[in-house]
């Protein structure tokens, strides 16, 4: 009698490729439609198991956490970030020291690096990835970490 329920896998089309998925992840929303089309389509005479479908929930459930988890660590690192520039941002308008590398040629034409200290003020302070960089009067961008001396505003 098994032989009126037939597994009809010609009625099955491919997915259209002229359309471009919204992203590679896949979220909530296409594991409800999967989980859904599963139960509705499982085989009447061998239908899924309590175990497989209490084990889909919790994988559902483990993947929303960890969306949320994800969302809050991403807020935490924009708002570290934010407080970070917030921070420097107070150098602006002080004078800074640092030391660059300088390259000269020696009498023999070989190059020589030396270390020099430049002392210039600070214009602005921007973010650059995760790095934050102190626009300088003389032109140059230069990280804060790479600061070594900072002096106050000289009043006129």
């Amino acid at each position: 009698m098994t032989d009126s329920i037939k597994n009809d896998a010609s009625s099955y089309q491919l997915p259209d490729k002229t359309k471009v998925p919204s992203s590679n992840s896949m979220d909530k929303d296409m594991f409800m439609k999967i989980l859904i089309a599963q139960l509705s389509n499982q085989d009447p005479t061998a239908p899924m198991e309590d175990k497989e479908f209490i084990s889909q929930m919790a994988q559902f459930s483990s993947l929303e956490q960890m969306q949320s988890i994800g969302k809050g660590i991403e807020t935490m690192m924009l708002n570290q970030h934010a407080a970070a520039l917030m921070n420097y941002s107070n150098l602006i308008g002080n004078k800074v020291s640092y030391e660059s590398e300088t390259v000269t040629k020696d009498a023999t034409g070989a190059d020589v690096t030396s270390t020099v200290k430049e002392t210039a003020n600070v214009l602005s302070v921007k973010r650059d990835g995760v790095d934050i960089l102190a626009e300088l009067s003389n032109g140059k961008s230069v990280s804060v970490y790479d600061l070594t001396e900072i002096k106050p505003k000289e009043e006129k």
